[in-house]
């Protein structure tokens, strides 16, 4: 027989954690009241005591919390009954689900759009259909993918805040020196790579200076390139894992031929040299890169960094005969988590975000909205002075989100180490000597296409197995919820 046997400085572990939970059941959470700061909250001293005090949690750091900030300050003073304290945190979503789990959450939380299906199916986030329904919120004034993101089995969980979507940023300058025409940028992936080569600049050994374009950089989308070429990661109707689409092995070759057209390693000692990105020595507001997908908040970036740099943004290419624009659509998201004291005062708040809300911290944030017709104010003055090509980008019927299965998170790490492996896959140089245009790529093609495929057929089995026995244990669950019912 087992027998679990413990050291003494496990029992005192056990025991500090034991009484750790036993002070926050017994103690409960220290009172909002006494929160007031006498410079920040003077004005709303002699009702301080009056108002119900509910706590928001959220992320962000630099001018977008001011613009969080902004909203909710706004709120606080547009009625008299409820004082929300906005409280900014990181891990915002690690420290929710713990609250969540030990009874004692914020009444409001922000969360990352990838946040929801795994909250949602574990019953952490209180459906808001029907909070919607009663308050004549309508489903209908969003954009739908925005939507379609806070949402889980056909039930909505949160509600979009600040949204996104990508572009293609490019150097005006870099495309006048090499010739080229900056009223017309790339529309596909074939015009992205001669435009590309004819941006690109080489140092006398052969090592780079500035490269047109990168597939690897910033880095932060890599799973998103077979989108662009017509192909999907996830197929909802069938609940199927499709790594391995055609198309999506097609985007991984377009990309594994810059590594080897450029070398992978002299693009490695070349990419070293990049800044932060936000930062002066960010490879696009350097000038290291002329071309980069980025999204809609880059402009801010670029303007504070360099402002003199003369730039234009257009739809992502796109491979011939994909219709478009394509583009990826995101957003961080507002929820009322589950066991929230506060529900009523949570929802007014979250009412207030989505319909005089939204105005301000997307406007502050330098961002569009997540809806369908922005107040004619918006745009006055604004500060991201292309924020209208994100919104026509953000209203395309061919935009797309990530898949909304709970282990997107673990299926977008798999994807990456995906990209990884092939980027860095070798390729014999003795196979490629003497080879160059159509006659090196069709050679990478044939030598690269087996291991694509492989590697993504493998990501499709290990993350179809793990989605079936998630959904397999739902539906016991919900099967034994049923009975019990």
């Amino acid at each position: 027989m087992f027998r679990l046997s413990l050291r003494p400085p496990h029992f005192i572990l056990l025991l500090i954690v034991a009484i750790v939970i036993a002070v926050g059941i017994l103690e409960g959470r220290p009172s909002l009241k006494d929160d007031f700061n006498s410079s920040k909250d003077a004005e709303f001293v002699s009702v301080w005591d009056k108002r119900l005090h509910i706590s928001y949690w959220e992320k962000w750091g630099s001018f977008e919390r001011e613009a969080c900030q902004a909203m909710v300050d706004a709120f606080n003073k547009s009625q008299d009954e409820i004082f929300v304290h906005y409280i900014n945190t990181s891990q915002v979503d690690r420290k929710s689900m713990l609250a969540i789990i030990g009874h004692d959450p914020p009444d409001v939380v922000g969360l990352w759009a990838n946040n929801v299906p795994p909250f949602a199916a574990s019953g952490g986030l209180l459906q808001l259909d029907d909070l919607m329904k009663s308050s004549g919120l309508d489903k209908d004034r969003y954009i739908p993918n925005y939507l379609k993101l806070g949402t889980y089995e056909d039930k909505v969980y949160a509600l979009p805040t600040t949204p996104s979507s990508l572009g293609l940023y490019y150097n005006k300058k870099h495309f006048r020196e090499a010739g080229l025409d900056p009223e017309k940028p790339p529309r596909t992936t074939e015009e992205l790579d001669r435009y590309a080569d004819a941006l690109n600049i080489f140092g006398k050994d052969g090592r780079p200076i500035r490269m047109g374009f990168l597939p690897t950089e910033p880095g932060w989308f890599n799973w998103t390139w077979g989108f662009y070429f017509g192909g999907k990661l996830f197929d909802e109707e069938k609940e199927l894992i499709t790594a391995d689409d055609p198309k999506n092995i097609e985007a991984l070759l377009w990309t594994k031929r810059y590594a080897e057209n450029y070398g992978r390693e002299k693009l490695l000692q070349f990419r070293s040299g990049f800044g932060n990105f936000d930062s002066p020595q960010n490879a696009f507001i350097d000038g290291k890169v002329s071309m980069e997908i980025q999204g809609v908040w880059f402009s801010n970036f670029i303007r504070r960094h360099n402002p003199h740099i003369e730039f234009g943004v257009v739809p992502p290419p796109i491979a011939q005969g994909v219709p478009g624009p394509v583009t990826l659509v995101d957003c961080d998201v507002i929820a009322i988590p589950r066991g929230c004291r506060n529900v009523e005062a949570a929802w007014k708040f979250i009412q207030f975000t989505q319909r005089e809300g939204l105005a301000i911290i997307c406007r502050l944030q330098g961002k569009n909205m997540p809806i369908k017709e922005p107040p004619p104010s918006f745009h006055i003055g604004h500060p991201n002075l292309e924020v209208r090509i994100f919104e026509e980008l953000a209203a395309s019927p061919y935009t797309f989100i990530q898949p909304g299965i709970q282990i997107w998170n673990e299926y977008s790490h798999e994807l990456e180490k995906a990209f990884e492996h092939i980027w860095n896959w070798p390729v014999p140089e003795n196979t490629l000597s003497g080879l160059s245009g159509n006659m090196r790529q069709q050679k990478v093609d044939e030598l690269c296409r087996g291991e694509i495929k492989k590697t993504l057929q493998d990501v499709k089995i290990r993350m179809q197995r793990q989605y079936d026995n998630i959904r397999q244990r739902e539906k016991l669950r919900a099967k034994k919820d049923m009975a019990a019912f």
